[in-house]
């Protein structure tokens, strides 16, 4: 028996083409095989594998959540292999990934996260780079996620995650002074993230008017205004993806259920220079999944009195 229980290469090569390109005739082209080998290849590998890898469409594919998890280490798995060839040839250039990240979703979410890529890519090095803007890309990164206006039109970007947002606090600051609903906020004193903006947005929300800048403090990123939360300081305006490691831990709560979408959205950008590079596209994969995955962090109800 082979030490290695996986499928047959071809048979792999193809899913991954076909899942890449979005396309099985696509795949044969990349391929240098038929459409019909590729289908073949796709449909013996569900079959041995006992699960359906893409959902069928007319003129197209879509990978169903089976077909993604496979993707992943597929992916990985040849990545990996090619890595190695390239090393041997002398070429340098793969062992590297560059990453322009946005400081606040590089702290908060990703590198909190980030061994479990690096295990991915064990001969690989992952460099982040925390800046801001549209010029991130400029300079020499394989990659970048940037944070923008929802809706906006990105070059090669696309949609990472659009955030809700939701008031959150210490789990001790309830027991000094109360947050039985919105209407308490005005005895606390209010976290704005750069900008009251998001407060005032909330507080419409919730048909409430107040003063959101008397007795607040202000903050230029958003780890010092949550670290501010999570010291008591006072009650903050979180996400479910920034503040979802806080709440997770159990350092801050969402006193309310009440929350709205984000006027802004994280974007993931390649450009096309990188379009197809290994290593971008394992740590695409990996991106997307784990945002499915770990994006929403279990809710901390505070208990009645």
């Amino acid at each position: 028996m082979s030490k290695y229980q996986i499928p047959p290469l071809a048979a792999l090569r193809a899913f991954e083409a076909a899942a890449r390109l979005k396309s099985i005739k696509e795949a044969g082209d990349e391929l240098h095989v038929s459409h019909a080998a590729v289908s073949r290849q796709i449909k013996n590998l569900e079959r041995d594998l006992g699960h359906r890898l893409f959902e069928r469409y007319y003129r197209r594919i879509a990978l169903t959540a089976d077909g993604e998890m496979l993707l992943v280490g597929v992916t990985g798995g040849l990545s990996q292999i090619e890595r190695a060839v390239l090393q041997l040839r002398g070429s340098l250039w793969a062992n590297k990934l560059v990453i322009s990240v946005d400081p606040d979703f590089a702290g908060l979410w990703l590198v909190p996260r980030l061994d479990e890529f690096c295990a991915m890519v064990p001969s690989t090095q992952v460099e982040i780079l925390a800046e801001k803007g549209a010029n991130s890309l400029r300079g020499r990164s394989d990659c970048a996620i940037q944070y923008a206006e929802a809706g906006r039109e990105l070059e090669n970007g696309e949609v990472l995650f659009r955030s809700r947002l939701f008031p959150v606090c210490a789990p001790g600051l309830m027991k000094i002074l109360p947050l039985r609903s919105p209407e308490d906020l005005k005895f606390h004193t209010l976290l704005h993230d750069r900008s009251p903006a998001e407060w005032q947005e909330y507080l419409q929300s919730c048909s409430m008017t107040l003063d959101v800048t008397a007795g607040s403090a202000s903050f230029s990123a958003t780890a010092l205004c949550l670290d501010a939360a999570v010291r008591g300081q006072g009650v903050a305006m979180g996400d479910d993806f920034l503040a979802a490691l806080y709440l997770s831990e159990g350092r801050l709560v969402r006193p309310f259920d009440s929350s709205l979408h984000s006027k802004n959205a994280y974007y993931f950008i390649v450009p096309k220079r990188n379009v197809g590079c290994p290593a971008v596209t394992v740590f695409r994969q990996w991106l997307f999944q784990s945002i499915r995955s770990h994006g929403n962090p279990p809710r901390h109800r505070p208990r009645k009195a």
